[in-house]
């Protein structure tokens, strides 16, 4: 090989190199759950739906277009008719964020409710390296303790439905 072709190479390999490293570092770090959270909140004050609907998973997302379908309205107005729920009160100075925990692509903050004092655990998943509330998972959960909560049905149960079934058809 040529030392001309030698010193263009390695020019060429500092190059790649420096774009790299100073590339890596110009990159914008992803916002967090928590920061993605306060995004939420306050997008939710001022009733900024296109901001709201940036901070939900896909599956946030496909759960608002189902409901929406159902009633045969928007998604938008789904969202708005939840807005106007907390219009009495900011959204923000009813919620207090707690710790953030983070595990891979999936991650939870306990939000407590000021007024209730009641807490839940909010869930976010990270999708295209974006942290993103996933309230489809919330609801899922929620559905799930509920059915845990709930007695499971007896055999004597089913027989006294039975009963009772025939006893109403008299």
């Amino acid at each position: 090989m040529k030392k001309g072709n030698m010193k263009i190479y390695q020019i060429i390999i500092f190059a790649l190199y420096s774009l790299f490293i100073f590339g890596c570092g110009t990159t914008q770090q992803t916002a967090s759950p928590t920061e993605t959270l306060k995004t939420y909140i306050e997008a939710s004050d001022r009733k900024d739906i296109a901001t709201i609907k940036q901070t939900f998973s896909k599956g946030t997302i496909k759960m608002y277009e189902d409901a929406a379908q159902k009633g045969q309205i928007s998604v938008d107005e789904v969202i708005k008719g939840q807005l106007e729920l907390t219009s009495d009160n900011k959204f923000s100075s009813n919620i207090e964020s707690g710790e953030e925990k983070i595990e891979g692509d999936a991650a939870s903050i306990e939000v407590k409710n000021k007024i209730t004092g009641y807490s839940e655990v909010i869930p976010f998943v990270k999708e295209e390296g974006v942290w993103k509330i996933a309230l489809d998972k919330f609801m899922q959960d929620m559905v799930e303790k509920q059915k845990q909560a709930m007695p499971a049905p007896t055999s004597s149960d089913s027989n006294n439905q039975a009963e009772e079934s025939a006893a109403n058809k008299k």
